[in-house]
C-alpha cells in the first residue's frame, strides 16, 4: 500500500489526498460548530416563558444551527390554542404567526414513521422539502420545514443532526405549555385564596358588631331588678354563645391576618397558669379538669391575648371531641432554660394517622370530626398554629383513634425568680 501510494504521488495525484482531507476537515468542523450551536440552543430555550416565544425560538435555531433563513416551524394542531396557537411562525417574533399552507399541512401527513429519522426530505405536489418532526400527538402536531428543491440531498450527519433539533423542539415546547398551564392554575388558586382572605376578612368584621351588641345588651338586661330566675339563666346562655361566637370571628379574622401576612404578636412576660384557668372558665365546660406545673417555675415570652385564642381553640376542641366525663388535663413546665411547654391532653375520639397528617390544614376536618360537630370551622388548629409560630414557638400533635389527643405548645421563656428580682431592683 505504502509503495502505490507513492506512485499515485508520482503520476501526477500528489494533491488528491490533501484536498479529500481538507475537505473532511472542514466538515468536521462544521459538525463540531453545529454540534456545539445546537447544546447552546437548549440551553438558552425559554422554557419558562410563554410557548409562543419557545416557538420562535425554534425558529430561529433552527436557522442558526443550518444557516439557513428559510426554515419556518409549521403548528397545524394545538389543543392549547391560548398558550400555543396554531400557525405558521415563520419568523423570531412570536407575535408575528401566518396561517398554515397547504403544502406544510401535507408535510404534517407525511412526517418520519416508524425506524426513519425525524429528519428528511419529500417529495411532492409543492416540491422538495426538508422537514423535522417536532411532535406528532393528539394535543399537538407540528414540524420544522423548509424548501429544498434544487438542493443537495443531506448528508447522514445533517439528518441526524436535525433529528436530535426535533427532539429537542417537541420537549421544549412541552415543558413550555406544561410550565404555563401549571402557572396559570396557581394564579388561579392565588386568586380565590385572595377572594376567600377577603371574604373571611370582611364577614368577620361584620359580624363582631351584631355580636357586641348583643352581648352588652343582655349584660345590661341581667342588671334589671325584679329579674326572674328563669330569664337571668336565657340571658347567660345568650351572652356566654354571643362570647363564644365572638372568639369564633376573632379565629377568622386572625385567619385573614396571618394569610395577608400582617399578623405581629406582641412580646409579654407572664405566667402561663392564671391565663390557662381564666381561658378554662370562659368555656363553661362541665368535666373533670386538672393542671399540673413541674420544673423550675418559668414565665412565658409572648402574647398574652394571642395565646389565649390559642389555648380556647385547643381547649373547645378537647372537650367537643371528649365524652361528658372525659377528663382534660393540662401540664405546664419547662424543657430547657428558655423554653416553656403547655401540654394539653384528653381522652377523647382521637386521630388515626391520616387525618393526624391534615389536622393543621386551614377548613380540613375529619369525617368523624363532622359527624360528631357538624357546625365546626376547621380553623381552630390552623390558626393556633400560624399564631404559635407567630409568637416564636411550636405546636405539635399527638394522638390514637379512640384513646385521644396530646397537643404540645412550646413558648420562649424566662425563669420566674429573675423576673422578680429585676421589680424588686426597678421598685428600689
Amino acid at each position: 500500500m505504502v509503495a502505490r501510494r507513492g506512485r499515485v504521488e508520482e503520476s501526477g495525484d500528489a494533491e488528491t489526498t490533501p484536498t479529500a482531507t481538507h475537505q473532511l476537515s472542514r466538515a468536521l468542523d462544521e459538525r463540531n460548530r453545529q454540534v456545539a450551536a445546537l447544546a447552546v440552543e437548549i440551553n438558552t430555550a425559554p422554557i419558562t416563558g410563554a410557548p409562543r416565544d419557545v416557538a420562535a425560538h425554534l425558529v430561529g435555531a433552527a436557522r442558526r444551527l443550518m444557516g439557513d433563513p428559510t426554515w419556518a416551524l409549521a403548528i397545524v394542531r394545538s389543543n392549547h390554542p391560548e398558550l400555543l396557537p396554531s400557525g405558521a411562525y415563520r419568523t423570531e417574533d412570536p407575535r408575528t404567526i401566518d396561517n398554515v399552507s397547504e403544502a406544510e399541512l401535507w408535510a404534517t401527513t407525511v412526517g418520519a414513521r416508524g425506524t426513519e429519522r425525524a429528519a428528511r426530505v419529500i417529495l411532492g405536489p409543492w416540491g422538495a422539502f426538508l422537514i423535522v418532526e417536532v411532535a406528532k400527538r393528539e394535543d399537538v402536531a407540528a414540524v420544522l420545514i423548509a424548501p429544498w428543491e434544487g438542493r443537495a440531498e443531506p448528508s447522514a450527519a445533517e439528518l441526524d443532526l436535525l433529528s436530535l433539533l426535533g427532539q429537542h423542539a417537541g420537549t421544549a415546547l412541552e415543558h413550555a405549555v406544561l410550565y404555563s398551564t401549571v402557572r396559570q392554575q396557581a394564579e388561579s388558586l392565588d386568586q380565590m385564596a385572595q377572594v376567600q382572605s377577603d371574604f373571611l376578612r370582611g364577614v368577620s368584621h361584620d359580624l363582631q358588631t351584631p355580636l357586641t351588641s348583643i352581648r352588652a345588651l343582655a349584660t345590661e338586661l341581667q342588671a334589671l331588678p325584679n329579674l326572674g330566675r328563669l330569664a337571668r339563666e336565657d340571658l347567660d346562655v345568650i351572652g356566654h354563645q354571643a362570647d363564644r361566637l365572638s372568639r369564633m370571628v376573632a379565629q377568622l379574622l386572625v385567619v385573614s391576618r396571618l394569610e395577608a401576612g400582617v399578623l405581629t404578636p406582641r412580646q409579654e412576660v407572664f405566667a402561663v397558669r392564671p391565663l390557662v384557668e381564666r381561658t378554662w372558665r370562659a368555656l363553661r365546660a362541665d368535666r373533670p379538669f386538672s393542671i399540673h406545673t413541674s420544673g423550675d417555675a418559668q414565665l412565658a415570652v409572648a402574647d398574652v391575648d394571642r395565646l389565649e385564642q390559642v389555648l380556647w381553640a385547643l381547649l373547645d376542641n378537647a372537650a367537643k371531641y371528649s365524652p361528658p366525663d372525659g377528663p382534660i388535663a393540662i401540664t405546664i413546665g419547662p424543657t430547657d432554660a428558655t423554653t416553656l411547654e403547655i401540654r394539653i391532653s384528653d381522652k377523647g375520639t382521637g386521630m388515626d394517622a391520616a387525618t393526624l397528617a391534615r389536622a393543621f390544614e386551614q377548613f380540613y376536618r375529619a369525617d368523624l370530626a363532622r359527624r360528631l360537630v357538624p357546625d365546626g370551622s376547621g380553623v381552630g388548629l390552623y390558626a393556633a398554629r400560624g399564631l404559635v409560630e407567630a409568637m416564636g414557638g411550636r405546636i405539635a400533635l399527638t394522638s390514637s383513634l379512640g384513646r385521644g389527643t396530646t397537643v404540645a405548645i412550646s413558648l420562649p421563656a424566662e425563669r420566674a425568680e429573675a423576673e422578680v428580682g429585676e421589680s424588686a431592683s426597678a421598685s428600689e
